[in-house]
């Protein structure tokens, strides 16, 4: 007895490229996103620490004019 696989069948090779072409662009967009989510919060927690250090500026000024 000979063993047969089945091998599977694609629709169409036309089809199989449309679909791996929108795989490829919805991957391409969602970078995108990502890149952007990525730069929101990296301007957000420069923000941040820039209020930060300010804060503490202000607070070793008053010290300072407080004891001297």
């Amino acid at each position: 007895m000979e063993d047969h696989k089945e091998v599977a069948k694609h629709d169409s090779p036309d089809i199989d490229d449309k679909k791996t072409e929108e795989r490829r662009e919805t991957r391409q967009q969602n970078r995108l996103i990502m890149e952007d989510y990525r730069e929101d919060i990296n301007e957000k927690a420069d923000a941040f620490i820039k209020n930060f250090r300010d804060q503490l500026k202000i607070q070793r000024e008053d010290s300072l004019k407080r004891f001297h």
